[in-house]
């Protein structure tokens, strides 16, 4: 099974109107990656207060940034080439159930309608884990577990906070600690408990 570690900017907090304005994975195996800005897909500019906090600006977009359709289904295609490789694929966010993956769903949708029914086997098959419930699972003593908390209290810098992929390579690195400190918890166990704490 391969597991990519994924992460989207956007244009705000509202997941059923707001849009992907970046994109950011990494497949853990294999290390290969994928990053592109994305052109929202309703056309909206960016607020003062994204630019400020992601360093994404309406220019930088419009210079680097890819139309949506194209960037969904490059970054689909990615997602493809590594579950034919490996058969299986785990897709991992921070905060995922309640922001990334819901968002990633809009974005299938957006592609199916567009007449792209290919990556529909893919995406029965993906497991969605969001790290944000497995760090409250391993350190339930500690109030706060954002991806800042997290870094800080595994001494990892995150040299992009607010760009996808300094999200990415941040949460990689926090992932394998979550993973190592799951595995002490349950030495007992099989691998499979891992599975079935974090699926639920």
């Amino acid at each position: 099974m391969a597991t990519v570690i994924y992460d989207f900017e956007t244009s705000g907090l509202n997941v059923y109107k707001e849009d992907v304005i970046e994109i950011g994975a990494k497949c853990v195996e294999n290390g290969l990656t994928y990053n592109t800005l994305v052109i929202p897909l309703s056309k909206k500019g960016l607020t003062s207060k994204i630019t400020e906090l992601t360093g994404i600006t309406n220019d930088l977009l419009k210079k680097e940034g890819k139309k949506s359709l194209h960037a969904f289904l490059e970054f689909f295609n990615f997602l493809q080439g590594i579950y034919e490789q490996y058969h299986e694929i785990t897709l991992v966010a921070h905060n995922g159930l309640s922001f990334d993956d819901l968002f990633l769903r809009r974005m299938l949708r957006y592609v199916q309608g567009e007449g792209h029914t290919e990556f529909d086997e893919m995406f029965e098959n993906i497991v969605f884990i969001d790290s944000l419930l497995l760090c409250r699972y391993i350190h339930h003593n500690k109030s706060y577990h954002s991806m800042k908390d997290m870094c800080t209290l595994y001494n990892i810098t995150n040299k992009s906070a607010h760009r996808a992929m300094g999200d990415v390579d941040a949460l990689v690195e926090i992932w394998s600690h979550l993973v190592n400190n799951f595995k002490q918890l349950h030495a007992d166990c099989s691998g499979t408990h891992l599975k079935y704490v974090l699926y639920l």
